[in-house]
């Protein structure tokens, strides 16, 4: 899902995500988690990032890969004003440490005219006992 970095964006990408897993047979905590964790990332792109923003995810056996890119010149700040490198890992708020907390693993990448979030989370099917293809629908 590609759209503008605007905050009005955040709860658009939360249905979609919460629906798309629901489609994939997702645990309701571990959607609730993913739907959760896509929040955080998403406001952060679109309070702190660029022009445009790209979530993407994607769901292997119990793995659900989501990523969030950020890139363009931000509509409202002149280029010196966009993220520096070190504040992936910068505390100000409790979005990234809530996503800490929730996700197997994370890294934040940053080049010249992008940001990039991916996170790794673990996440069950609705049925505890079903085999990891089921969770594919």
């Amino acid at each position: 899902m590609t759209l503008p970095a605007e905050p009005c964006r955040v709860p658009e990408v939360r249905r979609f995500v919460g629906v798309q897993l629901d489609l994939w047979g997702v645990a309701d905590d571990d959607l609730h988690s993913a739907v959760l964790v896509v929040s955080e990332l998403v406001g952060n792109a679109a309070v702190h990032g660029r022009a445009s923003m790209c979530v993407s995810l994607r769901l292997d056996a119990r793995r659900l890969n989501l990523e969030v890119i950020d890139w363009g010149t931000p509509p409202d700040l002149p280029p010196s004003a966009t993220r520096r490198a070190d504040e992936c890992g910068d505390e100000h708020g409790r979005g990234l440490s809530i996503v800490e907390h929730l996700a197997e693993w994370f890294e934040c990448r940053e080049a010249a005219d992008s940001h990039t979030v991916r996170v790794v989370l673990c996440v069950s099917g609705r049925n505890s006992g079903c085999p990891d293809e089921h969770l594919l629908g």
